[in-house]
């Protein structure tokens, strides 16, 4: 399956440590999670943040770009954050090429 690497960043005003609104909603669809990630088929490698610039960064196995933005969108991270998606190889399977 592809992997991806998901790019999120935000503005301290929309960030949902500051913003009640933000915070509420993202913890109301991200509660979802788990049944979005099994709907479009998307495992999550995994996550960082950093707090101080607003960055979240995922690394995940999905079948499409498409179906990237999808769960994006349905666990709540669309509605606050910019987002860069880029399809990307494992360095492992690159080197092989060599």
């Amino acid at each position: 399956m592809p992997i991806f690497t998901v790019h999120m960043m935000h503005p301290t005003e929309s960030c949902p440590i500051y913003n009640n609104v933000t915070k509420k909603k993202l913890k109301s669809l991200s509660s979802k999670r788990e049944e979005a990630a099994l709907e479009h088929q998307i495992n999550i490698l995994t996550g960082v943040f950093s707090q101080l610039e607003h960055l979240i960064i995922y690394v995940l196995e999905a079948p499409s770009h498409k179906a990237v933005e999808r769960y994006l969108r349905d666990v709540g991270f669309a509605f606050y954050n910019k987002i860069e998606i880029r399809e990307v190889e494992l360095i492992e399977d690159a080197l092989k090429t060599l």
